[in-house]
């Protein structure tokens, strides 16, 4: 009887964990515009089309894109809307005015 009892709690234990660990999610980022620089989580990745693998656990992932160093654009990924193979387009807007109304 412990043995059965047993067995159930370790099998218990290892779906636990199969269902906790999930697998990292993969992201693939591209911007039509060569020279915006790409960033991910603050990390430099690269121009026009970019791999990230999203390390397991991680809720979200925040995307930033800069031109010159100065950033033009930021947006959160969350990890639940990633499925495999997940492929962003990413939309830089045009003719942004800042507070002080100079058009980038």
């Amino acid at each position: 009887m412990k043995l059965r009892y047993l067995t159930l709690v370790m099998i218990l234990i290892a779906m636990f964990f199969t269902v906790s660990c999930s697998s990292p999610r993969n992201l693939v980022l591209t911007c039509e515009e060569r020279h915006i620089e790409i960033y991910v989580d603050g990390q430099y990745l690269g121009r026009d089309l970019v791999y990230y693998t999203v390390p397991k656990g991680q809720k979200y992932v925040e995307v930033s894109c800069r031109n010159n160093g100065v950033e033009i654009y930021s947006k959160k990924v969350y990890t639940d809307d990633l499925k495999k193979g997940n492929m962003f387009e990413l939309q830089i807007p045009k003719h942004l005015k800042y507070s002080n109304n100079r058009h980038y």
